[in-house]
């Protein structure tokens, strides 16, 4: 299961809408507590994590969730104009969605960040 995190519905719901025509099992949070509590719940496979959300800022959520468990992949999703911050906070291996992204672009980055073949035939 994938935790995909958002404070905008929209966009978490064009993840979620993607990631289930990869064929993974999806769970959404609006909010980095939303997010800490299904996580302290049912740990999943990765989390998506929108880098600038009101509140707690993913940064702040990225080190929470690795004082829970620290081996869980986080994948940073982000627009470019916090991409530089981003890198400056999480380190420059951090694995990053840019945002606009394709269904091939979501499906490398995930295949890579779990250590799996890509879910699409010949690149989508």
């Amino acid at each position: 299961m994938i935790l995909v995190v958002d404070d905008e519905a929209p966009v978490r719901a064009t993840i979620s809408r993607a990631l289930a025509e990869l064929g993974y099992p999806v769970r959404e949070a609006e909010t980095g507590e939303q997010a800490l509590t299904l996580i302290r719940e049912a740990p999943p496979q990765l989390v998506i994590l929108d880098y600038v959300m009101p509140g707690m800022d993913g940064a702040e959520v990225a080190r929470q969730i690795g004082d829970l468990h620290a081996n869980l992949p986080i994948v940073f999703s982000t627009g470019h104009g916090p991409l530089r911050a981003l890198r400056e906070s999480a380190g420059a291996e951090a694995s990053v969605l840019e945002k606009p992204f394709t269904l091939a672009e979501l499906d490398a980055l995930i295949a890579r960040t779990l250590g799996a073949a890509p879910r699409l035939r010949n690149g989508g």
